[in-house]
């Protein structure tokens, strides 16, 4: 969670100078009003709401407001309340004792960042909640003007759930957005070439935040059945659904991707879209075990991607499928779709779509003890993967023949892989492999009965898991701790681990869930036994 930072925009006026004022140009009469608020306030409470919903805008803002002619007489001063806040008025008090007031000057508060505890979804936030109920204690305790500096959603949220304390505005003063600032949010977030699975959490909150931001510019007040702009808008609610099932937040991944899809409705025009979003489904619902509705998921996709000629994304629809079956144990059916799939990229020429397929046929015949034609298939993907550069994909086969050799006994090589994938997945920055490789590295030394080793291990994939909102890996990394911890005889340990697992699996509808559920009661019987033996 990012903490709080000291703030100075002033300082960042250089690189501002341009997107300064083209922002002037089109806010001309928001600016001024926003000064005849600030000049006409009185020395005692007086709320202004100012809506701007991108960071670059707010900052060019308060740069305006500090160096502008009219408001030499003004000391401003900004909180930044950018984190987990409940209680508003006592953070402001707090950060107003401390503050010299100038002689001979008006204090004015701009704040910024509450829009992180109000947050996107959700009824009642606690921030407003007690915003509303101490309204009137504001009177005494902050006697001074306050600029709210607050994104459309974020707005809307307070006036709804605060209603008392929205009341008491003196004004609303609203800014657009400028081109350039949008472009700058779309080249962050739907145009931008960071491997998502790669990012770290804080850069996916960061995106998500981006995209919840540029789509006040397409779909004022969070109403995607008002968007000015479908298209726009149905590729960011697709975004938002693919970064937060990256992080785990299954609800809010289908409930936007499910809005990008009614969007859509019929509009033939919007068939590439409508297939993604229908693929994306398809690919939450498979994480999610809701396996029948996965592939009904995929079939739709499958076939809008055949109708509108779209053969790329047939190969990975049909690569997905094949994923299914292989899970559920039905192997021709899933080699038979492996097949088709690899006949397109073949025709096609995309080796990179080609090498995945290839890596899967891979695991299949390792499951089914073909080990050799396993090694020959995970060969087949390095040449291509060594050939066209493809580093991710080489640390990813390294790290399956790693898990091959550990089967097979021959555990030096198998570690020796292990590390090679672990400098690739360093070097790349891919730290979801990374946190993988360690895991399994931990496994391995575990299994050797170097606990020690396999603790520390699966501690830094953990770090890992939770830096990068891998949720998943997480509940699995701390079901192993736990495991270890059991066997050490530590058994309150084992529990202050599998619990938290627990709750995660059950969150995500993990059919591991009850597995854990099942060990968790087993160490609760050992841990009544040694109460009452001891």
């Amino acid at each position: 969670m990012p903490s709080k930072k000291p703030y100075n925009p002033s300082r960042q006026i250089p690189e501002f100078n341009s997107e300064i004022e083209l922002f002037l140009e089109i806010n001309q009469q928001s600016l001024a009003e926003l000064l005849t608020f600030i000049d006409f306030a009185d020395e005692k409470l007086t709320i202004g709401f100012v809506e701007i919903n991108f960071a670059k805008d707010r900052d060019a803002l308060i740069a305006i407001l500090q160096n502008h002619p009219q408001c030499q007489e003004i000391q401003f001063k900004i909180f930044n309340f950018y984190k987990e806040l409940r209680f508003l008025r006592d953070a402001i008090v707090e950060e107003l004792a401390v503050i010299k007031i100038e002689d001979n000057k008006k204090l004015v508060i701009i704040l910024i960042g509450l829009e992180k505890s109000i947050g996107m979804s959700g009824e009642y936030p606690p921030v407003l909640q007690d915003l509303n109920f101490v309204r009137d204690a504001f009177t005494t305790s902050v006697p001074h003007p306050i600029l709210f500096f607050l994104p459309n959603y974020a707005l809307t949220r307070l006036a709804k759930y605060a209603p008392d304390f929205w009341d008491w505005r003196a004004g609303i003063f609203h800014f657009q957005t400028d081109e350039r600032t949008k472009d700058y949010a779309i080249e962050q977030t739907l145009e931008s070439d960071k491997i998502r699975e790669s990012l770290e959490l804080a850069e996916k909150q960061e995106r998500i935040d981006l995209l919840q931001r540029l789509l006040m510019e397409y779909s004022p007040d969070n109403n995607y059945q008002a968007s000015t702009d479908i298209r726009r808008s149905i590729n960011i609610y697709k975004e938002l659904g693919i970064v937060y099932r990256s992080i785990g937040e299954v609800e809010k991944a289908e409930d936007n991707l499910l809005k990008a899809l009614y969007l859509i409705d019929d509009k033939q025009e919007l068939a590439q879209e409508k297939s993604s979003i229908l693929y994306n489904l398809g690919w939450l619902y498979d994480d999610l075990g809701k396996i029948e509705e996965a592939i009904a998921l995929y079939n739709q996709s499958l076939e809008l991607f055949e109708r509108i000629g779209d053969i790329q994304g047939k190969a990975e629809t049909l690569h997905n499928l094949a994923n299914i079956y292989a899970d559920r144990g039905k192997i021709e059916e899933a080699i038979a779709l492996y097949n088709q799939s690899l006949e397109i990229t073949e025709r096609i020429g995309d080796v990179q779509t080609k090498a995945g397929t290839l890596h899967c046929l891979a695991i299949i015949y390792a499951d089914k003890g073909d080990v050799d034609e396993a090694i020959a298939l995970y060969n087949q993907v390095l040449e291509i993967d060594e050939r066209i550069g493809n580093l991710q994909g080489k640390a990813a086969t390294l790290h399956c023949l790693a898990i091959i050799y550990a089967d097979r006994g021959d555990v030096d090589e198998a570690i020796a892989l292990y590390n090679q994938s672990l400098e690739l997945e360093e070097r790349i920055g891919n730290l979801q492999g990374k946190a993988s490789t360690l895991h399994q590295l931990a496994g391995i030394y575990a299994l050797r009965g170097d606990v020690d080793e396999a603790i520390a291990l699966y501690n830094q994939s953990l770090e890992l898991e939770e830096r990068i909102g891998n949720v998943h890996g997480k509940a699995m990394t701390l079901w192993w701790l736990g495991y270890l911890a059991q066997k050490q005889g530590d058994f309150v340990t084992a529990i202050n681990y599998l619990q938290p697992s627990l709750e995660i699996l059950q969150r995500l509808k993990s059919p591991h869930a009850e597995k854990v559920s099942k060990i968790i009661a087993k160490v609760q019987e050992k841990v009544k036994s040694n109460i009452m033996s001891g």
